[in-house]
């Protein structure tokens, strides 16, 4: 193989290495990624579900709180996000960057150590920051 074909060769797995690696990022409890409203459903009942079952099921979560009724409120987060294809446009993507994606939000009330209700949202997220 000749220099310039090794050169090529080089540039273009840089390349793809660059793209793949600065494409995508996720945040949060790993345990939301491939979860819905209907399977959420499905693993909490209100009423039934303890405080051992959700924290064996998505660990620890995020935030815990109280309500002003005393109910302990627990929130799981995941976030899914991709860069905007524009971010990679020469000069346009020097003043601007964006994202798009998915974040999901599991929230937990309880009363005692049982689950009281709880709730799934699913939102699509953008962000964007520069000149324009």
């Amino acid at each position: 193989m000749s220099s310039r074909s090794l050169k090529m060769l080089g540039g273009a797995v840089s390349l793809t290495a660059m793209i793949l690696l600065s494409g995508c990022a996720t945040e949060g409890n790993e345990s939301l990624k491939n979860e819905t409203v209907t399977s959420i459903d499905q693993k909490i009942q209100d009423g039934v579900t303890t405080k051992a079952q959700i924290r064996a099921q998505f660990g620890d979560p995020r935030e815990s709180s109280f309500t002003d009724s005393g109910h302990e409120q627990w929130r799981y987060s995941f976030t899914n996000a991709s860069s905007d294809a524009a971010n990679f446009i020469p000069l346009y993507g020097d003043l601007h960057q964006g994202t798009h994606g998915t974040e999901k939000t599991l929230t937990v009330l309880f009363n005692g150590d049982v689950v009281w209700h709880h709730t799934m949202n699913a939102s699509t997220v953008k962000t964007g920051s520069g000149v324009f």
